[in-house]
């Protein structure tokens, strides 16, 4: 009983030589810095919302165009290519969207009535009219959005619209290069 009772006495007596040790090792410690404020997004200049307007328009308009691409292309590379262009040009869309919503600026979600009209015309081609109509009216909107694109890359604060604007250029000028 007299060795149970000693057991016991030398394990309390470690257990608490061992938090007040702890308890010492903090006492005296300076406080952690604090963290760093998260880094916030450059606010939406006027600028801002007018390239991603014309962004959005020109996204909405190409889209419709590629997927009519897909199935009135006389050209087998343009149907193809006209699925990829649609596919990409959605996704940009809808980062778009997402950026500007973040910012308080609604987006469109048709194009204006004027880019509907070449749709309409679009929509009736077939084979190598539908080719040459397509390849002209893509090279004259990325000949349009071009000077903004350069523009909004050069002088916007907000590092994710120009990342966006950046990624159109790259894939605009691609698209580009492919249908000629």
């Amino acid at each position: 009983m007299l060795r149970s009772f000693r057991q016991r006495s030398f394990t309390l007596a470690s257990l608490m030589g061992a938090v007040l040790t702890l308890s010492a090792c903090s006492a005296g410690q300076p406080l952690p810095p604090p963290l760093p404020e998260l880094e916030k997004a450059a606010p939406y200049t006027l600028a801002d919302a007018t390239f991603s307007q014309t962004l959005n328009e020109l996204d909405l308009t190409q889209t419709a165009l590629a997927t009519l691409a897909t199935s009135h292309a006389g050209r087998s590379d343009l149907a193809v290519l006209g699925a990829t262009i649609a596919k990409d040009l959605t996704e940009n869309q809808k980062a778009l969207a997402k950026l500007a919503a973040a910012h308080s600026v609604t987006l469109t979600t048709a194009p204006s009535a004027a880019n509907q009209k070449i749709i309409d015309r679009m929509q009736r081609l077939r084979g190598a009219s539908f080719d040459r109509s397509y390849v002209r009216q893509f090279t004259l909107a990325h000949t349009h959005i071009k000077p903004s694109l350069e523009s909004q890359i050069s002088t916007s604060k907000n590092k994710d619209l120009v990342k966006l604007a950046t990624d159109a250029q790259t894939k605009l000028n691609s698209y580009d290069a492919q249908m000629h």
